[in-house]
Parts: structure tokens; C-alpha cells; sequence
């Protein structure tokens, strides 16, 4: 039986994207391979010996698990949580493929799964599709993340998720150049020009400072707009909220 370590199990209102506001329940999975700028989740790059379930839904009040967790341990956690929405997130979840394709099928009947991803692992996506029923797919710009770019990677992985519910977030900072923006949206475009396309002004975290003025956000929407036909601003909520 394969095992993974998570960082944390809790309930909350989501807080990114067309879905915002609505409760979900959220298992979030240690590691990422990538270094994006603007990342707001430093438990991601270290060793989790423990994860933290919140009990009773906004108390952040925790009980703690040996890392790393089963399959079967997992879902024993989530049967004293009543959404309906499970948010598979990290990290990148798809850097656990082995763990979702032996957890997931279990899950799947109690709620529908959307997964949070950064979607440059097509292939890991592929094995575990038929279990997720919403996709959530960043689009990495490179001159927000300060990485090099994904965008062979970002058109492959939206043409495998085609036929899901998807929608695409695209973080932007004060330092977004606006050909990666253009480039970003003519993507999404020649894959669906229907896919929901969501701008996401970057928060303020530890020593990251470069946020958005929104006059340049309002000016990135009306670009997208001539190639999109669903395009929205939509800021962190659970920041603003300060929930988890």
C-alpha cells in the first residue's frame, strides 16, 4: 500500500477561482518542484512529520498525524468532515500520482474531487483523470514565477483535461509582462476559448511584495477579453477572510 505525506486536512471556503465561497474540504499534499515567486505555502518544500487535521471547522484548533498517511488512514480522517466538495491540493498533488490513483477511487463516490494543479504533469494527470470531476489549472507566467516557462507543457495538459469541468488561474504580480499574459491567453484560446480564465492579483507573503496595481489588472482583463470569453478578476478571499 502506498503512503504520502500530507500537511493538512480541514474545511473552508474556497478561496480561488469561479468556484469562491464555497465550502470545501481540503487535503493538502507536501512537495513541489517549483519555485514560483509569489508561493504562499512554505510547508510544501519541507519535511511534514506531522499532519494537522482542523477540527472543528474554523477553530484552527488541530489534532496531529504521523506522516506519512495511507490510503486508509486518509479517508479514515475525512469521515467526520460533510462536504461535498473534496479539494485535492499542495504542493502539487500530481507529484503523489501513485497515492490519488489508489486513494481516489475510494473517495469518489462520497464527493466530487477537483484538483489543483499547476499542470505541467500530463502524463501523472492521464492515470488519475477519470476520478477528478473539476480541474483548477495555473498557468505559470514566467516573468511572475521567476522560473523558466511551461508552455508546452500547459497546452498538453489542457487538452487532457478537456471534457472536465476546468478553469484556468493565472497569477499576476506588478512584474507580469504583458506578451507572457498574451501568450497565456492565445493558449487557452486555440485549446477552448470558453475555459473560464481567471486573473489572480498576487498577496503580499513574507518578503514577497510585488502586488498589482489593479489599474494594471483591469488592463490585463480587457486584453484577454479579445480573445476570451469568460474573464475575471478574482483576489485571494480566504486571505481577505483570514481563514485558512
Amino acid at each position: 500500500m502506498t503512503a504520502a505525506p500530507v500537511i493538512e486536512v480541514f474545511s473552508s471556503l474556497q478561496g480561488e477561482g469561479p468556484r469562491v465561497g464555497e465550502r470545501h474540504l481540503f487535503v493538502r499534499f507536501q512537495d513541489c518542484e517549483l519555485t514560483c515567486k509569489f508561493c504562499d505555502t512554505p510547508t510544501s518544500f519541507v519535511v511534514n512529520k506531522f499532519c494537522r487535521v482542523e477540527a472543528p471547522p474554523f477553530s484552527k484548533k488541530f489534532r496531529n498525524l504521523p506522516n506519512p498517511l495511507t490510503p486508509a488512514q486518509l479517508n479514515e480522517v475525512l469521515a467526520d468532515f460533510t462536504e461535498s466538495v473534496l479539494s485535492v491540493t499542495g504542493g502539487e498533488p500530481l507529484q503523489k500520482a501513485a497515492f490519488l490513483k489508489e486513494w481516489l477511487p475510494a473517495v469518489r463516490p462520497r464527493f466530487r474531487v477537483l484538483l489543483e494543479t499547476a499542470g505541467v504533469h500530463v502524463h501523472e494527470f492521464r492515470e488519475i483523470s477519470e476520478f477528478v470531476d473539476i480541474v483548477a489549472m495555473d498557468v505559470k507566467l514566467p516573468s511572475s514565477t521567476g522560473m523558466h516557462p511551461w508552455w508546452r507543457e500547459h497546452e498538453a495538459f489542457l487538452k487532457a483535461a478537456l471534457g472536465k469541468e476546468i478553469y484556468v488561474k493565472v497569477v499576476v504580480t506588478s512584474e507580469t509582462a504583458q506578451d507572457d499574459l498574451k501568450r497565456a491567453m492565445d493558449l487557452v484560446a486555440s485549446v477552448d476559448a470558453s475555459i473560464p480564465f481567471i486573473l489572480q492579483p498576487a498577496s503580499a507573503f513574507a518578503r514577497f511584495r510585488s502586488v498589482p496595481a489593479i489599474e494594471q489588472v483591469a488592463g490585463w482583463q480587457t486584453m484577454a477579453q479579445q480573445a476570451l470569453t469568460d474573464v475575471r478578476v478574482i483576489p485571494q478571499l480566504h486571505k481577505q477572510l483570514g481563514v485558512l
